[in-house]
């Protein structure tokens, strides 16, 4: 698996990488320009990565455009994990993590799944989820959708899948919920999958083995399911302003359902789920709907 991943590892060295890349002929500027190096406080150039374990990250084509690296040693007082900055070839909001391996797959399927570290896209692989990707340390965002859905070919005649892995504590339930947001400029569908246990893929594959990693991705929820369920759990269903206030909470999340042929559906199921007659949670949603289409409107740029 490492080196299929090509994983490496950066010698406790202050300038190793330095030296040997000037003396194959590169200037002390393209080094800095690449990531690779950066200036020390006395002025001469020292390696960016050290001691720590290495992935390299690959563009579409299969080219390394930067580096994610792990720290391994407890005396190590810098991030957990560190990547390559910003550069003219590695802009980490369009960079998904396994995408050279996995863009045939996705085509193929029709179908992606978005975990959140390196070793989870490994064992996702490595488990038969041949699909799966990852961001470089940023949030999944509209730049990544817009990758995505070249590969998907999600347009309004063909749909993808999209599934989200996030890991079940309150950080991952926050992402999954940024991700609703997102979800909208998706035509896909587009699910959740979030592990009983907390545990991320590779956790869950070194605890319970490949089959276990399957059955996370097979057991997926629609996005809006899970979204709306975590709004509820937030109020007292048993009192009357409970209702209420979970009831204005969850209707723009219906609202914003791009499908609006299932937008009666939910509301029956949003209804269902609080107690409540059909009526007021239809109005409720009704009212949402128009305030963000309003807003949607007024946002939207003249037709040339």
């Amino acid at each position: 698996a490492a080196e299929r991943y090509a994983c490496g590892f950066a010698p406790d060295a202050w300038d190793q990488l330095t030296k040997h890349l000037r003396q194959r002929g590169f200037t002390a500027d393209e080094l800095v320009t690449a990531g690779l190096s950066r200036p020390a406080r006395s002025g001469s150039l020292i390696d960016r990565f050290r001691r720590r374990l290495l992935w390299p990250i690959r563009d579409l084509t299969g080219d390394v455009i930067g580096f994610g690296a792990r720290k391994l040693f407890d005396d190590d007082d810098g991030p957990k994990y560190l990547n390559t900055p910003e550069t003219p070839l590695y802009k980490k909001s369009h960079v998904l993590y396994g995408i050279d391996q996995a863009k045939r797959e996705i085509a193929k399927q029709g179908k992606v799944v978005v975990v959140e570290g390196y070793t989870d896209v490994m064992a996702c692989h490595l488990a038969g989820v041949t699909t799966a990707v990852a961001t470089c340390g940023t949030a999944f965002g509209a730049d990544h959708i817009g990758v995505l859905r070249r590969l998907l070919l999600d347009t309004d005649a063909v749909a993808g899948e999209i599934i989200f892995t996030f890991d079940g504590d309150a950080a991952g339930q926050k992402a999954a919920l940024r991700a609703f947001d997102d979800d909208q400029r998706f035509v896909g569908r587009t699910f959740i999958a979030v592990s009983p246990d907390n545990m991320d893929p590779c956790e869950l594959r070194l605890a319970k083995g490949d089959l276990a990693v399957r059955d996370l991705v097979a057991r997926r929820e629609p996005l809006v399911d899970f979204a709306l369920r975590h709004v509820i759990s937030r109020y007292d269903l048993d009192t009357v302003d409970g209702r209420v206030e979970a009831m204005r909470r969850a209707a723009p999340l219906v609202a914003k359902i791009k499908d609006r042929e299932k937008r009666p559906e939910y509301i029956r199921k949003l209804a269902g789920d609080l107690g409540m007659e059909i009526e007021p949670v239809q109005r409720a949603v009704q009212s949402a709907a128009s305030g963000a289409d309003g807003r949607e409107t007024s946002a939207r740029a003249p037709r040339p």
